[in-house]
């Protein structure tokens, strides 16, 4: 039998050793296709880990950057105001001085003038913020996850992101002396006796805009973002003026440029869609079976809708308003809550500022940049 045993062996013996072979290299690529697996989903869930962490951290540094920005637009809002204040104005008109058309005359620019420094401070002010409250943050999260020496200490962080108080104290008072006469220049020439329309507003914006945009004595505001923050500040220490380099380029890059053009052309936008509501609530039927006082206006290809009822509409382009009635009402949009929603210009625009995707994009990608070098 067991000779049987031998010859069958002898007999069979090249199989038997193919056989093993199969078998030895099956488990060996078993073996390793498991460890290869467990390297794999190591891999993938420390990158999981990884993004995780980043995108946690990424919305932190969003929270503190809406947090600064709604912090620092109050004060940019209160240095404006400060700056370009109606009240005494208005105060001695309703006394009815001698000199009250040299008043109005003063009102009229004044209130151009505020509306115009709160469009450009406001939005100059978010992009300068989201740019630099996203590029130290993306140095913070290199310094989390690495363990060589960090790159930016609290020292460090606490220098770069005082820049933005440049603009703030004074950077807003240059701006102001900017538009203030670019303002005289554009609405002086304006009647106060003039009919208004809605479009005569806008032409208006649309001037002063333009007239920034092309100044060759003090240059584009927006362009001049670099010059806001840091033009007057002293950089002492190479990691500073590394950062502020960096932040520099960004700021004066076209994307940049073109965003905050955006920015401020939205924001005057909403300027002029609220001063519509103006001077349809001027012609609004006061019946209440055309008009319920508390319902919204809808605007719709120039006209503008009344209530609920179909057919009450306002050709709101073709809408008159003496310059002079329609001065008091403007004004009262920049300090009192009459905007929609029971708001004002500033907080408006702070908002909208805010929420603006574009902006949002543009953090977000410097976050990347940054966090990822």
């Amino acid at each position: 039998m067991l000779d049987g045993i031998k010859d069958f062996l002898r007999r069979h013996k090249r199989k038997f050793i193919v056989t093993g072979a199969v078998f030895g290299g099956l488990y060996l690529l078993t073996g390793y296709a498991q460890r290869k697996l467990r390297e794999w989903q190591e891999k993938e869930a420390k990158r999981f880990f990884e993004m995780t962490r980043k995108k946690q951290h990424f919305e932190s540094t969003e929270r503190t950057c809406n947090q600064t920005i709604l912090s620092l637009s109050k004060i940019v809002t209160e240095s404006i105001l400060g700056l370009l204040n109606t009240g005494e104005i208005v105060q001695k008109l309703q006394e009815n001085p001698e000199n009250k058309l040299v008043l109005w005359e003063q009102l009229k620019i004044m209130i151009f003038t505020r509306i115009c420094v709160l469009v450009y401070a406001l939005s100059i002010l978010q992009v300068i913020l989201r740019v630099q409250l996203n590029i130290i943050g993306g140095y913070l999260y290199r310094d989390s996850v690495q363990d060589e020496d960090h790159l930016v200490d609290s020292d460090l962080q606490a220098k770069y992101l005082s820049l933005c108080h440049h603009f703030v104290d004074g950077g807003v008072e240059d701006l102001a002396k900017q538009i203030e006469n670019v303002v005289k220049k554009v609405v002086e020439p304006v009647s106060l006796k003039k009919k208004m329309t809605l479009q005569d507003v806008e032409q208006i914006f649309w001037s002063i805009q333009t007239v920034l945009c092309t100044d060759t004595t003090d240059g584009d505001p927006v362009k001049k973002m670099v010059h806001y923050l840091v033009g007057h500040a002293e950089v002492t220490g190479a990691k500073l003026d590394t950062i502020v380099k960096e932040t520099m380029d960004i700021l004066e890059s076209d994307e940049v440029t073109s965003i905050a053009m955006s920015s401020v052309s939205r924001s005057f936008s909403s300027v002029t869609d609220e001063i519509a509501n103006l001077f349809v609530s001027k012609t609004a039927p006061t019946s209440k079976n055309q008009l319920e006082l508390n319902v919204d206006h809808v605007i719709t290809n120039g006209a503008i809708k009344l209530g609920a009822t179909p057919d009450t509409f306002v050709d709101v382009n073709k809408v008159e308003l003496h310059f002079v009635k329609l001065l008091p009402v403007i004004n009262e949009l920049i300090t009192k809550n009459t905007c929609k929603g029971n708001t004002n210009i500033p907080d408006l625009l702070t908002q909208q500022l805010t929420l603006n995707d574009k902006l949002k994009l543009l953090g977000a990608n410097i976050y990347e940049v940054f966090s990822s070098a």
